[in-house]
């Protein structure tokens, strides 16, 4: 009897790193809903939301693989100043508080006419 050809798994460990690290289109995804790992995201909140293709108006759930806080470091886009941060400095800086010359120049090019939503 001849043994059977199995791979070694070593070789099999660079497919198995391209495999998960591959950014999934939703239409690609096979699983049922109901075997999907979801997250809530808030794009409003993110500081990746600039760069994400998931994002929307309002909380909706995400597939976690696609997410970009889920995504490895290599796949991820620079983190920045989120929306609710941008207009809580805004909201600071209309009631007059003191803030550094940095944070006025980020204002002036991304709030110039102060918060782009009601801020408790």
């Amino acid at each position: 009897m001849r043994p059977r050809h199995r791979p070694l798994p070593q070789k099999m460990d660079k497919q198995l790193r391209e495999s998960l690290s591959a950014h999934m289109p939703p239409s690609s995804s096979g699983a049922p809903p109901i075997y999907r790992e979801t997250t809530k995201c808030i794009a409003y909140m993110c500081v990746y939301a600039y760069g994400c293709s998931e994002r929307t108006r309002r909380p909706s759930q995400v597939m976690m693989r696609r997410c970009m806080r889920y995504m490895p470091e290599n796949l991820r886009v620079r983190p920045k100043l989120s929306d609710y941060a941008l207009d809580l400095l805004a909201k600071q800086r209309q009631s007059g508080a003191r803030l550094a010359s940095e944070t006025f120049a980020i204002l002036d090019e991304h709030r110039p006419d102060g918060p782009i939503r009601r801020v408790a």
